[in-house]
């Protein structure tokens, strides 16, 4: 179970996204086990909370000078969890109960699995929620992940992002958080964890950039050798051979985050897309792209003048469907 914050901890390297002039490094005071870049001038606090010797969480919260925008890595809230089933249940072990297998004991919070565009949605709305006095979905998607891969050995991951409109105070802002979620199973057990958690709120002029921020200082969690050879010795007998997987999966993992860096672009500009209504279409009839307003329909529909209508139903014969497209 102690994967979970590994994987946090192993997301990528800073070296893409050096920008000195701009970000500073801090590092965790608790066991000295990472460091990561954060804006210059932004206060940051947070770090290592070691729940249990094989359950170790990471949170780091940062805040701009002015307080507008608040940005975070991981959360000491989030366990790592056991699905529900069989004899588990049988023996009283359902939703929402604690459970702690292994010796000495992890304990794990018993709960069906969710994917990382279910998990995104759902932390949104517990961490923004409450501080909302208007919380809207604004947009909701699967994605490949970025930081693990899809599939390693025995553990799939899947990955989402969720975006809200929030009112606070008012002034509109974005909420905005990303998640990945890995499923293990294994002699009929099924565990599964929060590999990474992205979250931050910001006024909506400032959400694109805070979107590159938060991913920027994600690619900069970089951990200390000497904290994880320790903690593999806590976990594994043979702490050498454990070492030399995981010299293979930071090789791994820069090579994810360098495909992931090449696409970045892109991504921000679907982000952009989100928060100004706006849809990538292809005419079917044409094959002419253009982007029109996404509107509040499914589908949008266009006549022989341009005139472009957003409907779940056809406006008229006149009108033919267009398709939406990827960037």
């Amino acid at each position: 179970m102690v994967r979970s914050t590994q994987t946090l901890i192993l997301m990528a390297v800073s070296a893409a996204f050096a920008q000195p002039t701009s970000w500073t490094t801090v590092r965790d005071t608790q066991e000295g086990a990472f460091s990561v870049d954060v804006p210059r001038g932004w206060s940051a606090h947070g770090g290592l909370s070691r729940r249990g010797p094989l359950d170790p969480r990471v949170q780091v919260d940062m805040a701009s000078p002015d307080g507008r925008v608040e940005m975070r890595l991981g959360d000491w809230g989030v366990p790592p969890f056991t699905v529900p089933g069989g004899m588990m249940e049988r023996l009283g072990f359902t939703e929402g109960k604690v459970y702690a297998p292994g010796n000495p004991p992890t304990a794990t919070i018993v709960a069906r699995y969710r994917t990382g565009l279910d998990f995104a949605s759902f932390y949104a709305r517990v961490r923004f929620a409450k501080v909302c006095q208007t919380f809207e979905p604004k947009s909701q998607k699967s994605m490949d992940p970025v930081f693990s891969p899809v599939q390693e050995g025995p553990i799939t991951t899947t990955a989402g992002e969720a975006v809200y409109r929030c009112v606070q105070n008012g002034q509109e802002k974005m909420a905005y958080t990303y998640a990945e979620s890995g499923l293990y199973q294994a002699n009929g057990v099924a565990n599964w964890h929060v590999n990474c958690l992205l979250s931050f709120l910001a006024p909506k002029e400032q959400a694109n950039a805070a979107y590159k921020m938060i991913f920027q200082s994600a690619a900069s969690f970089s951990e200390n050798p000497q904290w994880h050879l320790r903690q593999l010795q806590i976990t594994a007998d043979n702490a050498a051979s454990t070492l030399r997987t995981y010299r293979v999966q930071m090789q791994q993992q820069q090579a994810r985050f360098e495909r992931w860096s090449s696409s970045m672009a892109r991504q921000g500009q679907t982000f952009s897309d989100i928060l100004n209504g706006q849809t990538l279409t292809r005419d079917p009839a044409t094959g002419q792209q253009r982007e029109v307003w996404t509107g509040t329909g499914s589908t949008r529909w266009v006549d022989g003048l341009g005139n472009v209508v957003s409907s779940n139903m056809s406006p008229g014969t006149s009108f033919h469907a267009l398709q939406d497209i990827s960037r």
